[in-house]
């Protein structure tokens, strides 16, 4: 039988930016027998607190709790999650790779081959949603044996992407220059955090340039580090240009509203990325910092219902004030102006 670890899962999560290359990565490593690609998770994330969430009420009652009398740790409770979400994905790799159930749903066919045979083992995935960033210590939990890429890209290229890219065919994914700044320091700041927290056996710092200018070289290191054997048709989906923002030559970014300071620090940032090499080893204070903000959420969330009855009751009781003011308006004055209405009830209140 084999132990607990060899029958762990091993996803593979690319974190960025949006606009740094992630959703051609992601199908350049989905052409290896072995990885199969996924679309975007922006589930995953959020699900990890969710369970934890879960966690902490069937626990909070000690000896009378289900999960805490059964003596289950949170660490097993939501990797078992994990694994059950990794066998779900594979198992459903015929119904990725048919064409006819796309078609049925009305929808395009994926850009680049799901697996090229069937004999392909495909045994784990490919993952390159950005917001992963935000959650990289809760995707750790659900799949303690994750690896995460760290693609980086040179802000002022990705600046220029994200002015020029519209998800939905009307609107930009951020609002101005300054947003496009502030969304790749957000994303970025995460990553290296990832970086400092696990360590360069956990998160594998890339650079976007180094894939399109030395891409033979730039795979080999990559599925070294993912413990992978090279394959030549992980190149092949970069001679074709996917989800691009098509940038005018003559574009100009720059907004005089545009606070200086925050240009400056994010292309110090870049910069120092494109050139310092990738973390060394893991920090323990860091990765306590990031358990930290996981319990943080975590608690934020729990006690949003309780939060949410809290101001319910203090609703009603300013409905029942509001009305006996009205009754004694009306009674020594003959009544309220038309248009004095605070509110017209607690319901108006919660829209």
């Amino acid at each position: 039988m084999p132990s607990l670890v060899e029958r762990m899962n091993k996803p593979i999560f690319i974190v960025s930016s949006g606009r740094s290359g992630s959703t051609i990565l992601t199908w350049c490593l989905g052409q290896h027998p072995n990885i199969l690609p996924q679309e975007e998770s922006n589930w995953l994330g959020p699900f990890a607190i969710d369970a934890a969430i879960g966690y902490q009420r069937g626990t909070v009652r000690g000896e009378r709790g289900q999960l805490s009398a059964n003596f289950i740790e949170r660490e097993e409770f939501l990797s078992r999650f994990g694994q059950t979400i990794n066998q779900l994905l594979l198992s459903h790799r015929k119904q990725i790779e048919n064409m006819d159930l796309r078609r049925k749903a009305g929808w395009l066919p994926p850009p680049f081959n799901v697996s090229r045979s069937v004999d392909e083992p495909k045994s784990r995935w490919v993952d390159g949603t950005p917001e992963n960033s935000f959650y990289i210590c809760g995707l750790r939990k659900l799949f303690p044996q994750a690896l995460f890429v760290h693609l980086v890209r040179d802000v002022t290229d990705v600046v220029r992407s994200l002015l020029n890219f519209f998800p939905d065919g009307r609107n930009r994914l951020v609002a101005n220059e300054q947003a496009a700044y502030e969304y790749w320091l957000r994303k970025v700041n995460c990553g290296i955090e990832g970086e400092q927290a696990y360590g360069p056996d956990v998160v594998y710092r890339m650079r976007y340039s180094d894939i399109i200018e030395q891409p033979e070289t730039t795979m080999r290191l990559l599925l070294a580090f993912l413990g992978e054997s090279y394959a030549p048709e992980c190149l092949e989906p970069l001679a074709q240009r996917i989800n691009s923002a098509n940038v005018p030559v003559d574009f100009n970014a720059t907004d005089p509203a545009t606070d200086p300071t925050i240009v400056e620090r994010a292309r110090k940032l870049s910069d120092e990325l494109q050139k310092t090499p990738r973390q060394r080893q893991a920090s323990a204070s860091v990765a306590k910092k990031l358990e930290v903000e996981f319990d943080l959420r975590v608690q934020y969330f729990a006690n949003l219902e309780a939060k949410y009855s809290d101001a319910q009751q203090v609703v009603a009781k300013l409905q029942q004030e509001f009305e006996t003011l009205k009754g004694t308006a009306h009674h020594e004055e003959g009544g309220l102006p038309q248009q004095f209405h605070p509110f017209a009830s607690a319901k108006e209140l919660q829209r």
